[in-house]
């Protein structure tokens, strides 16, 4: 039997997933809607067994993880594709990984689905890929040894994307997200504050905005934090569009037919991201922390944010099926899957992590 269930293995990020699974020698089948279409991957991941599921039928995801340990999904938005995973793991008691970034359903799992996980002894580790981990490890590094500090996190990301993150993203800018001031909890939406990031050479100083991203929502579940704040790169026209553009984005999103018509046009007309162009495209995440006299700044900078989700979902997955692993409830990346071990991987794939004191 495969220790590993891999849902959405036709997508983008799950056929890259798959592809890494297959080079790490995992035991693993792929599953998805498709026979035709997961046949192809098959082909070219060493022929894994293929057990056929569908969204929105948790009976049909849950008799095809008989026999396996971790349910590894790449089936998104995942605020309206995700689920169908979340509930058939619970019923079928294997762990739960996946590839979101959408603070929102992290939230619902947090909330709703903690609980439940630790009654039925399996972890559930969403966001276990980019940006999260990197950002995950990133304040973990900065807040070390730290009473209570202060964290200020800020995203240079590529702007190229699959249609997949692109109607995620959609979602995901459209929502406030949880800042934390004086140890309370303040909503704040994309684009509401702005700062000038010190980031490194280079890029150098940068204008951000504020993001509603989803280690708002992970950090808090293992760092005590005195305040949070988080932030994305954006030029002038681009911050200009997020404030005059994101109440009328917000409200088309809160209507059914209209986000689904969005999303749909989107499907349509948003390419596959090029892989060649992956390892141009970089990523720059730096933590900025501070308590009484201390500061410290982590500096996660690197390449192939896709390939890169690839070989963290691979890896996490891998750890949570070993024998003995016996965590439980939703966890942030640091905590499913330990700092070093998250450290390491980053490091093997060519991600460049430095902190100054």
């Amino acid at each position: 039997m495969p220790d590993i269930l891999l849902f959405g293995a036709t997508g983008y990020t799950g056929r890259l997933t798959a592809l890494a699974l297959a080079r790490r020698g995992a035991s693993f089948a792929i599953s998805g809607r498709s026979p035709s279409k997961l046949e192809a991957v098959a082909t070219e991941t060493g022929h894994p067994e293929i057990r056929t599921a569908t969204v929105g039928d948790t009976a049909s995801l849950v008799a095809a993880l008989e026999g396996t340990k971790v349910l590894l999904t790449c089936v998104g938005p995942f605020e309206q594709w995700g689920h169908t995973a979340v509930e058939a793991a619970l019923e079928a008691g294997v762990h739960y990984v996946d590839s979101t970034g959408e603070g929102t359903f992290i939230a619902g799992l947090i909330r709703e689905r903690d609980a439940a996980a630790r009654a039925a002894g399996i972890a559930m580790a969403p966001a276990l890929a980019f940006d999260e981990v990197p950002a995950d490890v990133a304040a973990t590094l900065a807040c070390e040894g730290m009473n209570r500090p202060e964290l200020v996190l800020t995203y240079a990301v590529p702007t190229s994307a699959s249609s997949g993150t692109v109607n995620s993203a959609l979602g995901i800018i459209s929502r406030p997200g949880p800042w934390i001031e004086d140890g309370e909890t303040k909503w704040v939406r994309t684009g509401r504050y702005r700062r000038w990031a010190p980031l490194p050479p280079p890029l150098g100083p940068r204008p951000t905005v504020s993001a509603p991203l989803a280690e708002l929502y992970l950090a808090p579940r293992h760092l005590d934090l005195r305040s949070l704040q988080l932030y994305m790169t954006s030029g002038r026209l681009q911050t200009l569009g997020m404030k005059v553009g994101l109440p009328v984005l917000s409200a088309a999103l809160s209507v059914g037919p209209t986000q689904s018509a969005i999303r749909s046009v989107v499907k349509r007309v948003v390419p596959a991201p090029d892989p060649k162009e992956g390892g141009r495209r970089r990523f720059t995440i730096l933590a900025e922390a501070s308590s009484g006299r201390d500061r410290r700044n982590v500096v996660v900078t690197g390449a192939d944010v896709y390939g890169l989700s690839a070989e963290l979902l691979a890896c996490g997955a891998m750890h949570m099926a070993e024998e003995g692993y016996d965590k439980t409830g939703v966890l942030a990346p640091v905590q499913a899957v330990d700092i070093d071990i998250l450290q390491k991987e980053l490091i093997d794939h060519g991600v460049l992590i430095e902190v100054h004191d």
